[in-house]
């Protein structure tokens, strides 16, 4: 069975749950559904029903479509395919993510559960894409697309592997950080997420440059201890 069945039914279940769910939808008096909640559980966004009920399936088909293009337009294609399986992994995960987040979205719009807060479960499926992150990142091989890209991991192999070795076990802690939200105080919530991933991608930036100098230094000893041999 072709393993991309998967994420296409994940996909095509986002879809089913939308067309059932757009005539038990409630709406406002414009017309219009609640999109988007602050990490205090307050609604503070909506969207006309049509477009709000149909936009993360066609979002998630969209970025999937995306995914799938990434190995044939690559310039490392060679080295995407020694990683196609952890990449598959991604796939299924981000497409899982995105169906969380819909239903998440959707329940309060349907009536049920009016304490009920996304938050609870879109927090455990954004920490479950950062472990996978931090797994997948153990296996990346040097490309445009996945990983850590820099101008210095892109510029040395080695370089490359150590930066995102050490981001797969920084985007665990991340993870791990994430699900504290569950737990926090709501004026807390957003910034338990979004800091930690923050620190994290400036702080691999820097790590990368320092170490591409520290590669090109022991490169140049190289060459002049090969120099005074000769």
């Amino acid at each position: 069975m072709n393993r991309e069945f998967l994420p296409l039914a994940i996909i095509a279940l986002i879809f089913i749950i939308a067309f059932y769910a757009e005539p038990l939808v409630k709406t406002n008096e414009k017309g219009q559904i609640i999109t988007h909640w602050n990490f205090k559980g307050e609604a503070d966004g909506w969207m006309d029903k049509q477009v709000g009920i149909y936009l993360i399936p066609v979002l998630t088909l969209v970025l999937y479509a995306g995914l799938l293009l990434i190995p044939k337009i690559a310039v490392y294609k060679k080295n995407i395919g020694l990683f196609s399986q952890q990449f598959w992994g991604f796939k299924v995960i981000v497409v899982f993510m995105m169906g969380v987040i819909y239903v998440g979205a959707l329940i309060p719009n349907l009536g049920y559960w009016k304490s009920f807060d996304p938050v609870t479960i879109i927090v455990p499926a954004v920490a479950l894409l950062f472990f996978y992150v931090g797994y997948m990142l153990n296996f990346t091989k040097r490309n445009f697309f996945i990983g850590i890209r820099t101008p210095w991991t892109l510029a040395n192999e080695k370089v490359w592997d150590k930066t995102n070795k050490l981001a797969g076990k920084l985007f665990w802690i991340c993870g791990a950080l994430t699900l504290l939200a569950l737990v926090s105080p709501s004026d807390f919530k957003l910034w338990i997420v979004l800091l930690p991933i923050t620190i994290v991608v400036i702080g691999l930036v820097i790590y990368s440059l320092f170490e591409y100098r520290k590669t090109k230094r022991l490169q140049k000893k190289k060459r002049k201890r090969k120099k005074q041999r000769k």
